[in-house]
């Protein structure tokens, strides 16, 4: 177990945590402080020509700052702030950080500077254009991220191989087979429903805003694909046999195949989703592969003869790593 930072927790906590709920705090009252000002509806959405081509009320740009400008920050700080807790180390837990206070900078600015905009006028349908505002947001927003990243310490992620067990040794006509079945940790469960609750918030606010039948069919859309790809990831079945390594969703679909004559080495390790992928689920890492990572604790890595590797966090994974080897070097 890597040793606790509390430097890297209390940092994490002030970028992802502090500095959000202030940003936020000062925007919603900069836009309470503007509302008597405003025209009834407001813009709400500016076309490509510069010219308002969208209009509701001033509550929205509120709702939008504590959701999206607080919310996502928060879901994004619950997600490292456990690990962080347990000792966990790594550059995504910086990169985490410092996305949540951009974010939160981004949509204050935005909200705030879109009504701004509109101070005095009687009709939003005068309001200048917004493209400065939205360049201003977003290069503050860049300046936080950065300033949120090297506010945080250099901790790299170390990664940890579980001590090897005794090997298997198979006749040339013995049968072996490894079933288990791993599903999604609670606190993989909570970042993710949160994400999605937010996501169905932002979809009602923006439609009661502007109900134009293609912003209601692609938020829709939006959340069918949220809610299929929460489902196809919350449990996977692994086999180890002949075939290789087969793991697949309890749904069928999506399904990862490694055939034995493919596997150069078979070992188990101690998975970080965070500190390695950056979270749960389907993922990919610069450096660490594909994997299906539902959890942290013990898992099978596979490196394959082209040097590329696949992990899936599993119980037992050193019988299941150790028969893999041993189907593979017989294979060999």
């Amino acid at each position: 177990m890597p040793d606790r930072s509390p430097l890297a927790l209390r940092r994490f906590a002030l970028v992802a945590v502090v500095l959000p709920i202030a940003i936020s705090v000062v925007a919603l009252v900069a836009q309470a402080f503007l509302l008597p000002t405003l025209p009834d509806p407001v813009a709400t959405h500016w076309g490509l020509d510069g010219r308002p081509d969208g209009f509701g009320p001033a509550w929205v740009n509120l709702v939008l700052t504590v959701v999206v400008g607080l919310g996502i920050p928060l879901v994004i700080a619950a997600s490292g702030l456990g690990g962080l807790r347990r000792g966990d180390h790594g550059g995504t837990y910086r990169l985490l950080g410092a996305t949540a206070l951009a974010m939160s900078v981004l949509m204050a600015v935005i909200g705030t500077g879109a009504l701004a905009l509109q101070a005095g006028l009687t009709d939003a349908a005068n309001a200048p254009g917004i493209g400065l505002v939205t360049l201003g947001a977003f290069v503050l927003a860049g300046a936080a991220g950065v300033l949120g990243w090297f506010l945080q310490p250099h901790e790299p992620f170390r990664a940890m191989t579980l001590p090897a067990g005794d090997p298997l040794t198979l006749s040339g006509t013995e049968k072996a087979v490894w079933l288990q079945r791993v599903s999604l940790a609670r606190s993989g469960v909570i970042v993710l429903g949160a994400a999605f609750v937010l996501i169905f918030v932002v979809s009602v606010v923006a439609l009661s805003a502007s109900p134009e039948p293609f912003i209601a069919w692609l938020l829709v859309g939006v959340m069918l694909v949220m809610a299929a790809t929460f489902a196809t990831t919350l449990a996977f079945h692994v086999r180890v046999d002949d075939d290789g390594l087969r793991v697949t969703s309890v749904t069928g679909f999506p399904r990862v195949h490694i055939p034995l004559d493919e596997i150069a080495r078979a070992e188990a390790v101690e998975v970080n989703p965070m500190g390695e992928f950056g979270g749960w689920g389907l993922r990919w890492a610069p450096g660490g592969g594909f994997g299906v990572v539902l959890r942290r604790g013990p898992g099978i890595r596979v490196t394959r003869t082209n040097g590329k590797t696949f992990t899936v966090t599993v119980d037992d994974a050193e019988t299941g790593a150790a028969l893999l080897q041993a189907l593979a070097t017989r294979v060999g």
